[in-house]
């Protein structure tokens, strides 16, 4: 792993040997492929590793280097108060024949994430709410390693595909208290899909994916340290684990699969949807792996869209929607003695359900050098979190719209500008809450500035640019920046990043 940035190194190697047989207008033809919105809104579709396989006209392989900065005082505690991060990615998609594709990506990045408070978990989206806590938290410094590839065959009227990902993560803090966290995720997908009468394909996959991760806490000063809950959801916690344990250990697996059926030759239209479940246990390994909780997770997802083409001309419609049902179930035990936990039941108390609508229009008009579009969009989300004993939930409904719009301009064959920007509003139109912690001053504050946040009207504003040209070593390089403003009634966030490497 030390020798990760030097490893990214070596796509650019190999496209500095190819790029002088590049041809100018094609590389001007994969920009406006690369930024498009159409392939965008149709990205659902790629879920099925085989349909990767048609889904770009153009081979294309990039590298970057980033950096980005977010100071994010409205969040929720669990996920800090911002980032700062750089690293380095490699990614390509080549198509060898018309039968054939593969594809890669390789990424590095590290960083920082400012001021987590109650969590000294990392991958807290998915391990919670079962994470170990304190009042103190500070910055967690984090090192993040992925890979991925893939490949997809057709044979007669069938394609099959196949793909696999690794992503490891190290995160840690130098001061009291001091986490260790490492995390790793391995996914693999299967898929295949068939051409149905010359005209449509009708595909499915399934897919398998495994989690872990180790937790470990320790403290170097001898003047005391403090109190370590073992989080069970809403500002809850298991009075009979906390403060003791300092060890933990993540293990899970999900599963997935899903149908689409699209027109064949250009995606005009397409129908997606799939289910995935997700099993996690939390074993406490100071405890002979004593198992302290359970994670039982549905998600649902559908897509559906519908686009046209009429002269320089294009426009269409689309739909996704999400539902995930996740529950928690704690195991009870009688503790015979400081060492002895012997399981005397179970009790599912959490459960925290998200449910998202969302319908985006496209409009996209081409000009002789130029391209814009035009991406409105509206949606509804509900989100229901509770805790049975004792009561406790967060209720919300709100509804998301707003729009995004992009120009790209070719001034000549070795010089682009991709312009993006876009407004959101979310309003908050119910909102309901009721937490029982009463006895522990610092977590009802604790949920009451998360539920602040969480119930917010806000407005964002988003400005993406990228400027591409030509260098006397790479051809065909590229430089970038994106800024975001968010708005609330206490404060704002704000997001910065910047971008540079080659597109090929």
């Amino acid at each position: 792993m030390k020798h990760f940035q030097s490893i990214l190194i070596l796509p650019v190697l190999f496209l500095c040997s190819e790029m002088h047989a590049q041809d100018n207008d094609t590389i001007m033809k994969k920009i406006h492929e690369e930024y498009s919105y159409e392939r965008s809104l149709k990205s659902s579709i790629n879920s099925n590793p085989a349909n990767v396989l048609g889904s770009r006209k153009y081979d294309i392989t990039v590298f970057n280097i980033f950096t980005q900065n977010s100071d994010t005082p409205n969040e929720i505690q669990q996920k800090g108060k911002g980032k700062n991060i750089w690293g380095a990615e490699a990614r390509t998609h080549q198509i060898l024949d018309p039968k054939t594709t593969v594809w890669g990506n390789a990424s590095y990045s590290q960083g920082k994430n400012k001021q987590v408070v109650w969590n000294e978990n990392a991958d807290y989206d998915i391990i919670y709410p079962y994470v170990a806590a304190d009042s103190v938290g500070g910055d967690m410094k984090f090192e993040n390693y992925a890979f991925s590839g893939g490949y997809s065959r057709k044979f007669n009227s069938f394609t099959i595909g196949i793909t696999g990902s690794y992503r490891a993560s190290l995160s840690y803090r130098d001061l009291d208290p001091r986490p260790k966290n490492t995390s790793a995720n391995f996914l693999l997908a299967l898929g295949a899909h068939k051409m149905m009468f010359g005209k449509f394909k009708i595909g499915a996959y399934v897919e398998a994916e495994k989690y872990t991760q180790k937790h470990y806490l320790s403290f170097v000063s001898n003047q005391g340290f403090p109190m370590i809950y073992n989080m069970s959801g809403l500002g809850n916690s298991n009075e009979l684990l906390s403060g003791k344990l300092r060890q933990a250990y993540y293990e899970g697996w999900s599963y997935g699969t899903g149908l689409q059926i699209f027109e064949a030759e250009n995606r005009s239209w397409y129908l997606t949807a799939g289910i995935k479940k997700l099993n996690l246990d939390k074993l406490l390994t100071e405890y002979t792996d004593l198992n302290a909780s359970r994670i039982d997770e549905e998600q649902f997802n559908f897509s559906l869209g519908k686009f046209f083409e009429t002269g320089r001309i294009s426009w269409g419609i689309s739909a996704n929607g999400n539902h995930i049902n996740r529950k928690g179930t704690e195991n009870l035990f009688l503790n015979d003695n400081s060492r002895n936990y012997i399981q005397i039941g179970s009790a599912q108390r959490y459960n925290h359900q998200i449910t998202d609508i969302l319908l985006k229009g496209f409009l996209e008009l081409e000009h002789k050098k130029a391209k814009s579009s035009l991406l409105p969009f509206f949606g509804w989300l509900q989100e229901k979190e509770n805790y049975n004993n004792p009561v406790s939930f967060i209720d919300l409904n709100k509804l998301v719209y707003g729009a995004d719009y992009q120009w790209i301009k070719t001034f000549t064959d070795k010089l682009a500008l991709s312009v993006c920007m876009g407004l959101t509003v979310t309003d908050v139109y119910k909102k309901n809450a009721a937490f029982s912690i009463s006895n522990k001053p610092g977590i009802q504050q604790m949920l009451q500035e998360n539920y602040s946040y969480q119930s917010s009207d806000f407005w964002q504003a988003k400005l993406d640019v990228n400027f591409h040209f030509s260098l006397p070593v790479i051809k065909n390089a590229f430089a970038g920046g994106k800024m975001m403003y968010s708005d609330f009634k206490n404060g704002n966030n704000m997001f910065f990043a910047a971008t540079i490497g080659g597109i090929f």
